[in-house]
């Protein structure tokens, strides 16, 4: 019977971060209200706030769902044999960002990083950090890889490093609006290809 619950628990959630994706992309998230999630998914307001407290609680699981799905690709990206240690990471980031834009727009993700520091010190907030503890993991085993790479290389620290780029040029591309998704993509490649040279 427990299970059962936990199940109907678990669609309820769904139905609503499905309902809180729509309204955030299509309204923007500060015209969305937890009213309106809460009416499209077919729950109660009180079911919404039980499951996430706030708008920004919402707002987070949202993305932690999206970053969920993120490891994944990941991980098949890292099952492809290169040789290129600078193409790997470019492809590394590339994949963050097409995945990251194709899930929400460039207006929510200002708000998801507004968001993830006010709630910093929330279970979501935490969340939210762990997930990006994940990606800089798995980046270092992706590093490990490479024979090009100097033989002392402190693949830990560089992994950390080379996120830190990546995330640096995705915070610009959120803030900036006239940045383009070209000009992200070349000043990424030559931060990255600027660190990996230091590496090799």
């Amino acid at each position: 019977m427990s299970g059962l619950r936990e199940h109907k628990k678990e669609g309820r959630r769904q139905r609503i971060l499905d309902a809180a994706r729509e309204h955030f992309r299509d309204r923007g998230f500060d015209a969305t209200t937890i009213e309106m999630i809460a009416e499209s998914a077919d729950v109660s307001a009180v079911t919404v706030y039980n499951h996430y407290r706030t708008k920004g609680g919402v707002l987070l699981a949202l993305v932690t769902r999206s970053d969920d799905l993120l490891i994944d690709k990941i991980e098949a990206l890292m099952d492809i044999a290169q040789s290129d240690p600078l193409e790997a990471i470019v492809g590394f980031s590339k994949t963050i960002n097409e995945h990251a834009f194709s899930y929400l727009n460039r207006e929510i993700w200002r708000h998801v990083i507004a968001t993830s520091i006010l709630e910093g010190n929330t279970e979501f907030g935490a969340v939210y950090r762990r997930l990006d503890q994940t990606l800089i993991e798995q980046l270092e085993r992706f590093l490990k890889r490479f024979e090009t790479l100097a033989h002392d290389c402190d693949c830990e620290t560089a992994a950390e490093v080379l996120y830190n780029v990546h995330n640096a040029r995705f915070l610009e591309f959120i803030i900036d609006r006239t940045r383009t998704r070209e000009a992200r993509d070349r000043l990424t490649r030559r931060d990255l290809e600027f660190v990996l040279g230091r590496l090799a």
